[in-house]
């Protein structure tokens, strides 16, 4: 089949699957379901690729326990959204126990270099378990959720478009030989217009709110994308899988997720502060 085909269908399954679970997570936590899913995928990507690498080994098995601990947990904190109590609690603690239970499991296994072990496994928790988990907090009020998967293609689409009929200064180059920053802009404008749109059509809020939300969603989703390829790079690797045909692995779908979701929850949260 040709690839860009294959590409094509693999993209609106997944677009569909996606903006499904999201449009029926009030009822039926789909979302949360879907991405518990996703998350321990990510996870089994991102430890393989950081155990390519030489001097590196990480307990994969034990690491996706915690992270889907993890992401377990934040669910259940923004489910009955108190994370105060004695539940919640209980999965900080479990989760604690854990990490402090493979600090003292590192000892014992006698590695030339047990800190590059260490650093990793804590690595994949806080750049893909946790930015999964925070997620769930997002779900609570669903169409934010919707907004941010839609800002995140659409920058996407305006980055490649842009990019490829005209672009010619490289932004990183060692790390990521096709972004440019002809692309990077002409994605910017893009977001920030839909996302503008969003808000004065969809939200009926200040303009300057989505103006923010579009800017956040673009700089911090670029980073995302280019702290994986930096993580890929780094083993050699071009793809974080293949489980997507056409698209690669899991990790390479929502590595534009990885700084863009934690840092649109707290934009969030300000706003409702303020």
């Amino acid at each position: 089949m040709n690839n860009l085909i294959k590409r094509t269908i693999t993209g609106a399954i997944f677009v569909a699957a996606v903006v499904t679970s999201i449009l029926f997570q009030t009822e039926y936590y789909t979302f949360t379901a879907l991405f518990a899913i996703v998350n321990i995928l990510a996870m089994k990507e991102f430890y393989g690729i950081v155990n390519a690498k030489k001097n590196v080994s990480v307990p994969t098995v034990y690491m996706l326990f915690c992270g889907t601990f993890l992401y377990l947990g934040c669910f259940w904190c923004a489910l009955i959204d108190k994370p105060d109590e004695i539940t919640g609690f209980l999965f900080l603690i479990i989760y604690m126990l854990s990490i402090a239970a493979l600090i003292i499991m590192e000892i014992y296994r006698k590695r030339e270099h047990p800190t590059y072990d260490l650093a990793f496994s804590i690595y994949g928790q806080v750049v893909v378990a946790l930015p999964f988990g925070l997620m769930n907090f997002i779900a609570r009020e669903p169409e934010y959720l919707l907004t941010l998967f839609l800002l995140i293609w659409t920058f996407d689409t305006g980055a490649y478009l842009v990019g490829s009929t005209c672009g010619k200064h490289k932004m990183i180059e060692r790390i990521s030989p096709k972004k440019s920053w002809e692309g990077e802009i002409g994605g910017i404008c893009l977001t920030v217009l839909i996302s503008s749109l969003l808000g004065i059509y969809f939200f009926n809020e200040p303009v300057w709110r989505w103006i923010v939300f579009g800017l956040l969603v673009s700089v911090f989703g670029t980073y995302g994308d280019l702290s994986e390829s930096m993580l890929k790079r780094a083993s050699g690797l071009k793809d974080s899988g293949n489980i997507l045909p056409g698209h690669g692995g899991m990790l390479d779908r929502f590595d534009s997720m990885l700084l863009a979701a934690p840092i649109i929850y707290v934009y969030i949260e300000i706003l409702k502060a303020i």
